[in-house]
């Protein structure tokens, strides 16, 4: 066993802790604990609250997703921060690769001002933030081709066509709502890519099948659409790109993280979308007003 002001001293060398001061890695002391886990044996599932961040000290971890995708952390790694930062619930299960210690920091403590000084809380949240932002930016850098053999996750998502049902064979206001609902829920989120003339296994299908007369009507479309029914507040940061791949044309959407709620106007009705790993899901009434809150305006 270790001590807390041993644990502090392990985690104070990790870019969101270090160089905080004595006084405030004092103050961590008291909402870090010590948690030791077997192989196999898993720390939280996928629905679990949030309550807290992990630092690993020893052993390897996996974070599981819905979509059967995978993430190795190892020792020297922070875990957890992004559904701390979205005080949702958890997007993966997190399961034990072999023997393990982690630090343990209680998010609902480490944003108290009875346990951590408001101006070290802050602090703590902003490099949080930056590490998501940084990743996004990776992301965003990243080449369409990396990301569509990447496939699907929490921050990308593929659509085959922006408005054309290919087994009805007609146009299908439907395929323009899902294309919505996912810009909706980037914004709501963390950010993401949207690629569209792109199946769901990565297959690059190419825009030919929405039949648009040129490039620029298919930009006009979905420019109005979001106008009409997201609003023209969440343009600045939606960014679309046309790129050529094995000789077809798609569309990269790059939604940055939006500084507003986005609802979604559809049949004389409103809806709040987020991001949940791999999917978009609606956010139902009673939990809107508390996701919101602590997402935008804390």
């Amino acid at each position: 066993m270790i001590s807390n002001k041993e644990m502090i001293a392990a985690i104070s060398s990790h870019e969101v802790f270090q160089d905080l001061g004595d006084d405030a890695l004092l103050q961590l002391e008291e909402v870090a604990e010590l948690k030791i886990f077997k192989k196999n044996e898993i720390l939280f599932e996928i629905g679990d609250l949030p309550n807290f961040i992990f630092y690993l000290l020893s052993g390897s971890l996996t974070l599981q997703f819905p979509d059967k995708s995978k993430l190795n952390l190892e020792a020297g790694e922070l875990i957890g921060e992004i559904g701390l930062l979205n005080g949702d619930f958890r997007l993966g299960r997190l399961v034990a690769n072999s023997d393990c210690q982690l630090i343990s920091l209680c998010g609902d403590k480490m944003f108290d001002p009875d346990y951590i000084s408001s101006i070290t809380s802050l602090t703590i949240l902003r490099r949080l933030g930056k590490r998501v932002t940084n990743y996004l930016k990776s992301l965003q850098q990243t080449s369409t081709l990396e990301v569509i053999e990447s496939g699907e996750n929490e921050y990308v998502e593929f659509k085959s066509t922006m408005r054309w049902n290919i087994i009805a064979e007609k146009k299908d206001k439907r395929i323009t709502h899902s294309i919505l609902k996912t810009i909706a829920a980037f914004l709501n989120s963390n950010g993401g890519i949207l690629m569209v003339g792109v199946d769901d296994k990565g297959e690059v299908l190419g825009l030919k099948e929405d039949r648009f007369e040129n490039d620029d009507k298919m930009l006009l479309f979905i420019t109005n659409n979001i106008k009409s029914h997201l609003g023209t507040l969440h343009l600045s940061n939606i960014h679309f790109c046309i790129e050529e791949l094995k000789g077809l044309s798609i569309l990269r959407v790059d939604i940055e993280a939006g500084d507003v709620p986005c609802y979604v106007e559809y049949d004389n009705s409103e809806y709040f979308y987020l991001r949940t790993g791999p999917a978009t899901t609606e956010l139902s009434v009673s939990k809107v007003y508390a996701y919101v809150n602590k997402r935008f305006y804390n």
